[in-house]
């Protein structure tokens, strides 16, 4: 008898070989065309010392202070043109490294939610919202379609139609707008989550406007029930002028849960403009509504991001961001103020991206989360930092990144974030073949201590990724 692991090898490598001969052999008796845009496969390790903050070992409930792991991904994007106008585009990543219950990687547990563990996500006056609601980890975020082993994943696949007036778009899209604090799409491939809708969108073009209406379901929990179903109603506009080098959008978002009393909007306006070697960037995201559970709750939350890039030379250029999320008020029971930013949208290696911390029964923030699922919530944050590119094949980072809070989490706890520094160099010893490695030092505030009469200690964090690209 084979091995268990032996044969769900053979499983995998006969669905991708089933799959490879379907779309490579099917447009040869058909009048298809078949394409794939960029794929890659990317390998990352990734060490983190002193992520509980602490000098103790042993810190956080048995957690530890110290954490390597690494993650594998091939992700491939397969097209079919059916005709000039009709498209089926899809994604799917393939031998993608799971974790034990979660992943470092979206989806890659069968059929979980990537959510944020955040005790400050989806909760008001002690209840738990729907994860659905933005505050989680993305908010956004699908479950995925997988072939029964959770080291396949279909990401996207969608039915595109292109008429004389406008797009027509059927299925599992990406969603990307603006910046990126809200619907992040992920397409850098070191992106390690990527927003997506079972939607139905149509797109008018009218010269430079682009108007569009959105039917989305992002949760379904039970098929046979009409109640707890989240239901997204969306419609935008969205002007760019090629010769200006402007672009403005606003996009209104309603969603809808009725068995939880959800009725929120959504309002996501968003702003880029390029003069010269400057460029400048602005999205601001505000919620309003009932947030669900309990009738008679309400929502306030606010998100505003802005970028700045100068370009000094062709090979040097400056950067800037600047952003805001709003905090849980702790004496605002009843009301969700928490705004959570996009996963894929970090300012630094460390903070907003890992789990650091001890103190997660007084912050919301512990070493014991999950790898990439921290995501910017309650802070003001500056970001500065300057690329360095000394030919085709050489470049270098260097970020810095600071936060405060608004609102202190707990009565009398501090809102200083603290500081981190970031050091990049990538080589590429083919075209498309790139290695690259960062290291993060964070020197972190009293906001981590938690409450006065804890005032624990803490400790500088600091890590690094080192990580191979291969583009095709």
């Amino acid at each position: 008898m084979l091995p268990l692991q032996f044969v769900i090898l053979i499983r995998k490598i006969h669905f991708i070989l089933s799959f490879f001969v379907f779309f490579v052999t099917l447009p040869a008796f058909c009048d298809f065309s078949l394409y794939w845009r960029e794929s890659y496969f990317l390998v990352e390790g990734t060490g983190i010392s002193t992520a509980d903050l602490s000098n103790n070992s042993a810190a956080d409930n048995g957690t530890g202070n110290d954490r390597v792991y690494s993650t594998m991904k091939l992700r491939m994007k397969p097209s079919l043109g059916i005709t000039d106008r009709l498209s089926i585009h899809a994604m799917f990543d393939a031998f993608v490294t799971p974790h034990a219950t979660l992943s470092q990687e979206e989806g890659a547990f069968q059929g979980m939610l990537p959510t944020d563990v955040n005790q400050y996500g989806p909760v008001l006056n002690g209840t738990s919202l729907p994860n659905a609601l933005d505050g989680s980890g993305s908010g956004f975020g699908q479950s995925t379609a997988t072939t029964g082993d959770g080291n396949f994943l279909i990401k996207t696949a969608f039915l595109e139609y292109i008429s004389d007036w406008g797009i027509l778009k059927i299925g599992r899209q990406p969603r990307h707008w603006g910046l990126g604090i809200r619907y992040n799409a992920g397409d850098k491939q070191q992106d390690k989550f990527g927003d997506r809708t079972d939607s139905i969108a149509y797109e008018l073009g009218l010269g430079s406007i682009k108007l569009g209406l959105l039917y989305s379901k992002i949760a379904e929990n039970t098929i046979n029930s009409s109640k707890d179903d989240v239901n997204l109603y969306e419609s935008y506009a969205h002007w760019n002028d090629p010769e200006k080098d402007l672009n403005l959008g606003f996009l209104y978002t309603f969603m809808r849960h009725s068995s939880n009393f959800v009725k929120l909007s959504f309002f996501d306006i968003y702003g880029t403009k390029k003069i010269k070697k400057f460029k400048a960037g602005l999205e601001a995201v505000a919620t309003m509504g009932a947030p669900g559970t309990v009738s008679g709750n309400s929502a306030a939350q606010m998100g505003l991001a802005s970028e700045f890039d100068y370009e000094w030379t062709e090979i040097i250029n400056s950067y800037l961001k600047l952003g805001y999320a709003s905090s849980p008020d702790v004496g605002k029971l009843t009301k969700l103020t928490v705004f959570a930013f996009d996963r894929n949208y970090d300012i630094a290696f460390l903070m907003f991206n890992q789990g650091l911390g001890a103190i997660s029964a007084q912050t919301g923030i512990s070493a014991s989360s999950n790898p990439y699922t921290n995501t910017i919530f309650g802070a003001y944050y500056l970001n500065l930092g300057s690329n360095y590119q000394f030919n085709q094949r050489i470049g270098a980072n260097l970020n810095y990144a600071t936060a405060l809070a608004p609102l202190p989490l707990v009565a009398g706890g501090n809102k200083n974030y603290g500081h981190e520094v970031d050091v990049t160099g990538w080589y590429a010893f083919l075209e498309n073949l790139k290695v690259k490695v960062t290291t993060g030092f964070f020197l972190p505030g009293d906001f981590y201590k938690g409450t006065p009469t804890l005032n624990a200690t803490t400790n500088p964090c600091y890590g690094g990724v080192a990580s191979m690209l291969l583009t095709f």
